[in-house]
């Protein structure tokens, strides 16, 4: 298993996130286009130099058209110069990388705008009845996920991709590819070339005010020994708690709670706690969840989801990103879990945090975990693109990836995460550790059997399962969800081909 990931660092580096498509050439010169990144390796700290790989090839005049979201905060921004973004303002750095692109390979960037609820039956009238009018796609990872299953996408992982795309480059995040292929098969990826899978990784914020008043250690500091654990987390979470009214409760715009968490925090606990429901091993996807770890990690979790420490931004009638922003933005929250889109939304409230991974379960645990959700972009190529058009789409995605690297992620990491909303560089190196830690589970993606929602529901106080009741008929589950998913797939692939 590739534990390893590089990241941007600032300025010079890159941070990582992976990306995957398929391609074909044209005009190709027969030399070979060997270009130089500056990387910084996640676990060594050492700088690595990565290299794009492709002959030398242009597509003067041709446009690659992309479906994109039309999602509200969720909406593509990363092909297409957006200047009306609210949330990340990266036109000029998009700008700047699709002029690189017309220049040096003759391909202009075209997206078309869709409704994620609209991509099942456009993306299967495009595979049925091919018109060209796209051959690429952004989505949801759940999008991606309903595509496969309707056997609308092809393998990136075949040789008419892999001979342009290298999924061991930096610029792609290689434990996606690595933990979500089924049977061999790569179907969608993530990297540069999107910021909405950055955005969609979990984090949790805290309030430098509160812990400053509390005495709080350097959290930071804790992060980087290996000692922000649960249960430093709960002894926290007790010193912030300020029932100011007097009510006997904690309330989300008059008190302060030590947590205000949203119906994603206990996912983030179940993996962060060293969870996963399947993984990869020898080529094979297997039931992976021990039920030992999973109740101590329970035990836990149940005391920092504790009424008397915390509030449930979730709660009936209420709507999680304005409470979940007044709650933390003025200041009724030592701890904030939420995907880290979330630290652009704070940028309306005068509060100083900072940005650290969510806990690990002890110190014994070798790595710190994060999630991304469902929302989360991925790069997937429709069945309908055939032949020498797969091989054209394959090099030109790696090169956009490569070339969002100095451009895209730059500025969208320095500018949106680290200076202008962090507000303190420190975060920058949580960042990163947020980011090159993330843990894909196929039972997750696929959402088999709703074993992943069970578990969490655990990590909850007054859930009505435990972890160990849970695991008595999960791995069935599992087995029958993987079962039904491989035949929805052979089925689906067999009638589109």
């Amino acid at each position: 298993m590739q534990c390893k990931r590089i990241l941007c660092a600032l300025l010079a580096s890159l941070m990582i996130l992976p990306l995957a498509a398929c391609g074909n050439t044209e005009e190709d010169t027969g030399t070979s286009t060997s270009t130089t990144n500056a990387a910084t390796d996640a676990e060594t700290g050492e700088e690595t130099k990565a290299t794009l790989d492709l002959p030398e090839k242009r597509f003067d005049d041709f446009e690659l058209t992309f479906i994109t979201r039309d999602e509200a905060e969720w909406s593509t921004v990363e092909i297409i110069p957006d200047t009306t973004s609210d949330f990340v303002n990266i036109a000029e750095a998009v700008t700047e990388r699709n002029e690189i692109l017309k220049s040096q390979y003759g391909v202009t960037l075209k997206e078309l705008k869709t409704n994620p609820s609209e991509y099942p039956t456009k993306v299967n009238k495009e595979t049925m009845s091919p018109s060209g009018d796209f051959q690429a796609i952004i989505s949801r990872m759940d999008t991606a996920a309903g595509l496969v299953q309707q056997g609308s996408l092809i393998d990136l992982s075949a040789e008419e991709c892999t001979q342009y795309i290298n999924f061991n480059k930096p610029w792609w995040d290689g434990k996606m590819v690595k933990d979500l292929t089924i049977d061999g098969k790569v179907y969608f990826a993530t990297g540069d070339i999107l910021t909405s899978d950055n955005d969609g990784t979990f984090a949790l914020l805290f309030n430098k005010k509160i812990a400053t008043e509390v005495k709080m250690p350097d959290l930071y500091k804790m992060v980087d020994n290996g000692t922000w654990t649960m249960d430093q987390m709960y002894t926290f979470e007790g010193l912030a708690i300020n029932d100011k009214d007097g009510d006997g409760k904690l309330s989300y715009d008059t008190d302060v709670c030590g947590f205000a968490y949203t119906g994603d925090s206990p996912y983030c606990i179940t993996y962060a706690g060293g969870l996963q429901i399947i993984r990869l091993e020898d080529g094979e996807l297997v039931y992976n969840l021990d039920v030992t770890r999973g109740s101590n990690v329970a035990d836990k979790a149940v005391r920092l989801f504790a009424k008397d420490l915390t509030v449930d931004m979730n709660a009936p009638g209420t709507n999680v990103v304005e409470i979940g922003q007044k709650c933390f933005g003025e200041n009724h929250a030592l701890f904030f879990g939420e995907c880290m889109q979330c630290v652009s939304r704070m940028r309306n409230y005068d509060v100083d945090f900072g940005i650290l991974p969510f806990p690990k379960y002890d110190e014994e645990q070798t790595s710190y975990y994060s999630m991304m959700h469902l929302v989360g972009g991925v790069v997937s190529v429709p069945r309908s693109v055939q032949g020498e058009a797969r091989e054209r789409v394959a090099y030109l995605l790696e090169a956009i990836s490569y070339h969002s690297v100095s451009t895209l992620t730059h500025l969208y990491y320095e500018l949106n995460l680290k200076t202008k909303n962090a507000k303190d560089a420190e975060s920058g190196p949580m960042i990163d550790l947020i980011l090159a830690n993330r843990v894909y589970d196929v039972a997750y993606t696929y959402q088999l059997g709703g074993v992943v929602a069970n578990v969490a529901s655990a990590m909850l106080p007054d859930s009505k399962r435990s972890v160990a009741v849970v695991g008595k008929t999960a791995e069935s589950s599992i087995n029958r969800g993987l079962k039904n998913l491989r035949k929805s797939i052979a089925k689906a692939e067999k009638k589109s081909a």
